[in-house]
């Protein structure tokens, strides 16, 4: 905004001053598009301050996408507004990290996503019983990506090996597998045509 000075030229509808009404702080977050649907108004979020911990509520959920692009790294988000109670020291402009709560669960039996491998015939874990280790599908429920619900497939005080893929050769190979069917094949002729516009 320019200075505001005596006989300054100004347009139509410049802003020449900004007056916030403290008693109604907002903050507006990107919401990704994988995990949109699951946010709607109403929805608690915990937003975290430089010197203070707030409850707040989800007001509003965008039904039109950000513009994505290069600038943006082509992540799609949608605008989410999260309206702030009323507390002493707010301030336009501050910065915070807002956590929207999804999902509560009670009771429920998770294990550290780095356990879980992903494969195309479904998800697995290692159950180290002793010197022994198998090899156990799973049914899982939501994750907050440090630890996953675990609907059925383990038991409570079974011993899962973390990283499994590091440490034991049948889920490297599961895992290797899931990899190379995903990736695209190349026939002859793509091989001939990468050789020839490398040399080029």
């Amino acid at each position: 905004m320019p200075d505001i000075t005596e006989g300054a030229n100004v347009r139509k509808d410049q802003v020449l001053l900004l007056m916030p009404d403290l008693t109604k702080i907002q903050i507006k977050v990107g919401i990704h598009e994988s995990i949109v649907e699951r946010v709607h108004a109403g929805l608690k979020a915990i937003v975290t301050l430089p010197d203070r911990t707030l409850e707040a509520k989800v007001s509003k959920v965008a039904t039109v996408t950000r513009p994505a692009g290069w600038w943006t790294g082509n992540v799609v988000k949608y605008d989410t507004v999260i309206d702030l109670p009323a507390d002493a020291g707010l301030k336009p402009g501050m910065s915070a990290e807002v956590e929207v709560i999804m999902a509560v669960h009670k009771d429920v039996l998770t294990i550290p996503v780095a356990a879980v491998v992903e494969t195309d015939k479904g998800d697995f874990c290692w159950v180290r019983a002793g010197e022994k280790t198998t090899k156990r599908p799973l049914e899982l429920g939501d994750s907050n990506d440090v630890f996953i619900v675990v609907k059925a497939g383990l038991n409570e005080g079974e011993e899962v090996v973390l990283n499994p893929t590091a440490f034991i050769e049948e889920a490297e190979e599961e895992a290797l597998a899931t990899i190379d069917e995903t990736r695209p094949s190349t026939t002859d002729d793509d091989a001939a045509s990468e050789t020839s516009s490398s040399i080029a």
